[in-house]
């Protein structure tokens, strides 16, 4: 293998990679990047045996030919180049030399046969979408997913298709039991969906940093237990969790007696300036909702204590409730808008948050006891 290529253009490519590769596993060649030159182009294949990618990138190659090499390596090395061209050139006993000015490095490889087969996919249904509704999904219910939590059908997000005025919606649902978070997007094609499908954490993460946000269409093909995406120059495969979703309907609130409107920005930062004071992220803060205004008030023996007011419009009379701020900031990041509503039913009930101007996503956070 011999070839020349874009310093940034190798750079970003291997950027890719890095949320894939199994820094810490058994099998040495999970850690590895397979490089494959042919055709005037430079084909990188990364995976975990649970999440794969393929990314083309165009190179001038001279002599076509495959090498492993350790992902994070070249990729720190490739970022610290002199030149914006490099040159890559497998020699005797398979390493891997890249020559970029006066610079040269030389990386220990293995051969492409060694490297971990892909698997087979046979596609059941495909659905297409715009990158910019994909990665709105991924963006607004990725963050709900449990961490480190076994707990049945909680690990992974819920896809399912549903219909809204007459449009075919993909929708993707996240909780962990804490919060919930729903988004949809309208899509053309098929859905091959079936209960026991949940889309892993480490798949969102890796497909939130894959997708540029554009208007570029996608496609999203569903085979035996496995997803893959396909863009321009990039597949992107990775296996579904077994397991059931809870049902999530049962948690919506319907009838709200408390609406509260209130500008989004104002809320999150005050909830960032509350929680400075709140050390133990299982304490619930005090939220008094009256007529004009929202009163959010920490006493803590500890640290201090801090009371802030926020400027709302409140619908169905004072109440106070408790909440983790953490889980609420959360929450109100994934939004977009400029103003948000929170509706309660009662103060043990959860409380739905949703962005007034927009019906592609809706939220719901789970109230605490107040001391």
């Amino acid at each position: 293998m011999d070839l020349y290529i874009d310093r940034d253009e190798l750079g970003r490519g291997l950027a890719r990679v890095q949320g894939i590769i199994e820094r810490r596993s058994t099998h040495p060649l999970l850690s590895h990047v397979l490089m494959h030159a042919h055709d005037e182009q430079l084909r990188m294949t990364a995976t975990d045996t649970e999440v794969a990618f393929i990314g083309d990138l165009a190179a001038n190659v001279t002599k076509a030919g495959q090498l492993a090499v350790d992902a994070a390596n070249l990729f720190q090395i490739v970022r610290a180049l002199p030149e914006p061209t490099v040159q890559l050139t497998v020699a005797k006993n398979n390493r891997l030399e890249i020559q970029s000015g006066r610079a040269q490095f030389r990386l220990p490889g293995y051969a492409a046969e060694d490297f971990p087969p892909l698997p087979t996919f046979e596609v059941q249904g495909a659905a297409r979408l715009t990158e910019s509704v994909l990665r709105r999904l991924v963006e607004q219910t990725s963050f709900a997913i449990a961490v480190d939590d076994v707990r049945y059908g909680l690990n992974g997000a819920h896809l399912e298709e549903i219909e809204i005025e007459g449009t075919k919606m993909l929708r993707i649902v996240a909780t962990d039991g804490h919060r919930l978070s729903a988004a949809q997007g309208p899509f053309e094609g098929e859905l091959a969906l079936t209960p026991r499908m949940l889309v892993p954490r480490k798949a969102l993460a890796v497909l939130r940093k894959l997708l540029e946000g554009d208007e570029e269409e996608v496609e999203v093909g569903f085979g035996d237990g496995a997803i893959r995406l396909s863009r321009p120059e990039q597949t992107f495969w990775f296996r579904l969790l077994d397991g059931e979703f809870p049902d999530y309907n049962a948690v919506v609130p319907s009838e709200n007696k408390h609406r509260a409107l209130i500008r989004r920005e104002e809320l999150t930062s005050t909830l960032k300036r509350v929680g400075i004071l709140v050390q133990d992220r299982a304490r619930a803060v005090r939220f008094s909702f009256n007529e004009s205004e929202l009163e959010i008030e920490v006493q803590n023996v500890d640290r201090g204590e801090v009371r802030e007011t926020v400027p709302i419009e409140l619908q169905g009379g004072n109440i106070q409730v408790g909440f983790n701020v953490r889980y609420l900031g959360e929450v109100l990041s994934a939004q977009r808008g400029d103003r948000v509503v929170l509706e309660l039913a009662h103060p043990l009930a959860p409380c739905l948050v949703h962005d007034p101007d927009d019906k592609g996503a809706f939220f719901v956070v789970m109230p605490m006891r107040l001391d």
